[in-house]
């Protein structure tokens, strides 16, 4: 399920396709810098603020994999997974209220 959120621009071909080489950039200089956790959080943060929730846990999974103790992979899995919590509670608010109004 993709979820977008209100500060990421929709429907914009040129925006997409430049987040798109970015994203495809970075994974390429981290197969060949595995070590470099820089351009992983990078690629992380890529991710979480354009909206990719899923993709962006993937790679704080794969950081930590590498890096168990990850001290900022943790804090950002931790962003991610509250920021999902706190839409599905506004979803369901957002239900019950437009249930109540009929």
């Amino acid at each position: 399920m993709v979820r977008f959120h209100a500060h990421v621009p929709r429907f914009n071909p040129s925006y997409e396709s430049r987040i798109a080489e970015e994203e495809a950039t970075l994974r390429w200089l981290i197969a060949r810098q595995p070590r470099s956790r820089e351009l992983s959080y990078y690629l992380l943060f890529l991710l979480a603020a354009n909206g990719k929730d899923e993709q962006a846990i993937e790679e704080c999974l794969q950081i930590l994999k590498r890096y168990p103790d990850d001290q900022i992979a943790h804090m950002w899995r931790e962003t991610i997974r509250l920021r999902w919590h706190r839409t599905a509670r506004r979803q369901v608010s957002a239900r019950q209220i437009t249930r109540n109004r009929r």
